[in-house]
């Protein structure tokens, strides 16, 4: 039995070029809003860790979310 479908053209390939700058603009900002979660409850609570524990969970978090992103082909 022979369809006479057409066949569908190929996807163009996605543009990568903006992708560098994009990866390094989520990093600094989820250290930039994590840090500054942490840095206001420190001043919020009096605490000295909450800084540092943002930012750190900032970074962790982005990495994560970007392997996510872009980690799969």
């Amino acid at each position: 039995m022979r369809t006479d479908r057409p066949v569908p053209p190929p996807k163009p390939p996605r543009d990568t070029s903006g992708d560098g700058w994009r990866v390094m603009s989520y990093l600094i900002g989820g250290i930039l809003v994590y840090g500054g979660l942490g840095f206001g409850l420190d001043r919020l609570l009096g605490s000295e860790f909450l800084l540092p524990t943002g930012i750190i969970l900032g970074a962790g978090l982005t990495i994560l979310m970007l392997i996510f992103r872009y980690g799969r082909t």
